[in-house]
């Protein structure tokens, strides 16, 4: 068997992907109401080179985040559709700052064992609803065998909102794409997208899973690039406004030192792993009532992501 798919580089916008889960972090403390004050204060601006405000001991170990991306948007909620986590995606920077990983897992997938003991035995983009957010991150650290540091939730309509609020995305499909049924028609190559059309592209599921996640990370690397472009005029509090959906536990009190992590992962060598064959072992319809389902090796996952983030 081939083994997993897995790729190295020095990509300056993959590893700005931890930027941006700190980026919606920011947009989430100018979001926050402010408790009014006599004489207010502003907020000070740390520097890249003081080290005053930062948390040390932050700094100075592995930090992990998982990205949640759900598929509820207002019409669904409306129909009060419940919701599906459509993208997980577990974001790594070693201590030294030195590696970023990123890590997808297919919606699909089920058999996957439960912190607590036990196994979910449905599809995993259905935990979230079910049990809530600590049993997901629970079950994500379970199968993965790493500790995660914190969360970040979004839903369709805000991923949406972020593509717009960047003025469109640029994607380089390799083949085109044509689905009706998200209203897509794309030829191959590089070519700039709206953010109707780059929700449709990250939703598609015309070559499964796999593709689908690879196209997830796509579109969020280059929201993120446009992010941090300086050219990019980004009405920050209307955006930050907007973003109905963002549920994390991250510290925001410890904002500075993110952005000190997120900066140190711009020069960080990247890492990627799509669960995939040989790591799925099944796909298909077993007849049990569960549908299309993939089943994972979880033993032959846990080597995989051992070697990328080793303890």
């Amino acid at each position: 068997m081939p083994p997993p798919a897995r790729q190295n580089g020095h990509m300056q916008p993959i590893a700005r992907f931890l930027a941006w889960v700190v980026a919606t972090l920011v947009l989430a403390a100018c979001s926050a109401d402010a408790t009014p004050t006599s004489e207010p204060t502003p907020a000070p601006t740390p520097s890249p080179n003081s080290t005053d405000s930062l948390d040390a001991e932050l700094l100075d170990r592995r930090w992990t985040v998982l990205f949640v991306g759900t598929d509820l948007n207002a019409a669904r909620e409306e129909r009060n559709e419940p919701a599906s986590t459509d993208a997980l995606m577990l974001v790594s920077l070693s201590a030294d700052a030195s590696e970023l990983t990123l890590v997808s897992l297919p919606r699909d997938t089920v058999d996957v064992p439960l912190s607590g003991g036990g196994t979910w035995e449905r599809k995993i983009n259905a935990l979230y609803l079910e049990e809530g957010i600590d049993t997901l991150v629970g079950a994500m650290e379970t199968l993965f065998d790493v500790p995660i540091d914190g969360h970040v939730v979004l839903d369709m309509d805000d991923f949406t909102r972020l593509v717009d609020a960047v003025g469109g995305v640029e994607v380089s499909p390799d083949e085109p794409i044509e689905d009706p049924i998200v209203n897509l028609d794309l030829d191959a190559g590089p070519q700039e997208i709206d953010a109707v059309t780059a929700n449709g592209y990250v939703r598609t599921r015309v070559d499964q899973d796999y593709g689908r996640m690879g196209r997830q990370q796509e579109v969020l690397l280059a929201i993120v690039e446009r992010l941090v472009d300086p050219e990019t005029e980004v009405d920050v509090r209307s955006l930050a406004e907007s973003l109905d959906s963002l549920e994390t536990d991250l510290p925001l009190d410890e904002l500075p030192t993110l952005l000190e992590l997120a900066r140190r992962a711009t020069e960080a060598e990247v890492r990627h792993l799509l669960i995939e064959p040989p790591l799925i072992t099944f796909e298909g319809d077993r007849g049990d009532g569960r549908g299309y389902i993939l089943e994972p090796d979880v033993e032959a996952i846990r080597d995989e992501v051992r070697e990328l983030i080793p303890d």
